[in-house]
């Protein structure tokens, strides 16, 4: 990611609605799906592609949380941020320093579709989590939407549901649960994209899609994302379309 855009994410993450939304469906959908018994004590996560740390020092309160993330600079806005434990990791190869089932909970948020080889990435975080243990992932949905903003990012592809799901089961993940999400946003988003990527098409000059709200229309746009929440979460809906698609995977015990 460009260092102005990781800056950026450091400034926004704790209140833009996009960061918000995503990080509180993370929630409800963890919430909604429950983890084996941790014995008494603090089960054992890991936020790969830690950004700027916010959320992996929000669930430092309830777990054990490593943040991980290929940028050095990522790293440095995460001690800042005050994550206590850090670890540089190697996305090319997607081979994570750690001994095999070792966590509870993996974190995989706007991370595979950076790497060249997904279903190796997706085997590698099956290979970390304990039997029983949960990984949620979200990525960018539909190749439609691709243009300079995911080159800016140093994405790879875009996905629908199936296809993340298929990556999944091949890397020996059981899905749990499947959907798009930004759903009731989406037809306002997505011609807003299409028009910058007529209008700015170089990757480098890219300005970011994260753009600056009145405190109003933030609020709004999180309480449209509420009520995804709690569709997805309380009724147990699959959403048909949307800007991302998230993901609760198991590894079977």
């Amino acid at each position: 990611m460009r260092p102005d855009l990781l800056t950026d994410l450091f400034k926004k993450e704790e209140i833009y609605w996009w960061n918000v939304c995503k990080r509180e469906m993370v929630l409800s959908l963890l919430g909604s799906m429950g983890l084996p018994e941790s014995r008494g004590r603090l089960g054992r996560g890991i936020d790969i592609g830690c950004g700027g740390g916010y959320t992996a020092k929000l669930f430092e309160s309830n777990w054990l949380m490593v943040g991980a993330d290929v940028s050095r600079e990522a790293l440095w806005l995460s001690k800042k941020r005050g994550v206590r434990n850090l670890c540089q990791i190697d996305l090319k190869e997607f081979s994570l320093p750690f001994k095999t089932g070792l966590f509870d909970l993996v974190l995989a948020l706007d991370v595979i579709e950076h790497v060249e080889d997904d279903t190796h990435a997706l085997a590698e975080c099956h290979r970390v989590l304990k039997g029983g243990g949960l990984l949620i992932v979200t990525v960018p949905a539909f190749m439609a939407l691709w243009g300079p903003w995911d080159e800016a990012l140093g994405h790879r592809r875009r996905y629908t549901a199936y296809g993340l799901s298929q990556a999944a089961q091949e890397a020996g993940l059981s899905i749990a649960r499947l959907t798009y999400i930004f759903c009731f946003i989406f037809p306002a988003a997505a011609s807003i994209r299409l028009l910058k990527k007529l209008l700015q098409k170089e990757a480098a000059q890219y300005s970011t899609d994260f753009i600056q709200l009145p405190a109003m229309a933030n609020g709004l746009l999180i309480w449209i994302g509420r009520l995804e929440q709690f569709l997805v979460s309380r009724l147990g809906l699959s959403l048909p379309f949307g800007l991302s698609v998230i993901s609760a995977m198991r590894k079977n015990p």
